[in-house]
């Protein structure tokens, strides 16, 4: 009877434990935001540039953005970037044909900052 009330009580500690690390991670948890900060119109050459940022605008340098450049008929150009100590990345825009695109930034988070997925629009014109 004794140890089948001690397995009661330690069960029921890790899940007081679990409940109070889950709700602590919840409330020290950062909203974070992946901004375009290049024009919404570049042309071959030019750079799309992101910063990754908290809700307090503070940045997160090492870590990775995914962004995906999808083009009117579906196609997609995927590139995985790592934030420097700005917390800016950037791709370098080559052989894309004039039009619109629309490009979607993906961050998975951590432990402290939550998931983020965007979507932008961006015109690649060369003046052609």
């Amino acid at each position: 009877m004794k140890a089948k009330t001690l397995l009661i009580l330690i069960i029921v500690a890790i899940l007081v434990i679990a409940m109070g690390a889950f709700f602590f991670i919840q409330s020290n948890s950062h909203n974070t935001k992946v901004e375009i900060i290049s024009n919404s119109t570049l042309k071959n050459g030019d750079t799309v540039q992101v910063v990754l940022k908290d809700e307090y605008r503070n940045v997160y340098p090492n870590e990775k953005i995914h962004i995906k450049i999808l083009d009117d008929s579906g196609w997609a150009n995927n590139y995985d970037v790592v934030t420097d100590n700005e917390g800016e990345a950037s791709v370098v825009l080559t052989a894309f044909e004039n039009g619109n695109y629309t490009i979607h930034t993906n961050y998975n988070g951590t432990l402290f900052n939550k998931a983020y997925h965007g979507v932008n629009a961006l015109v690649i014109d060369d003046g052609y």
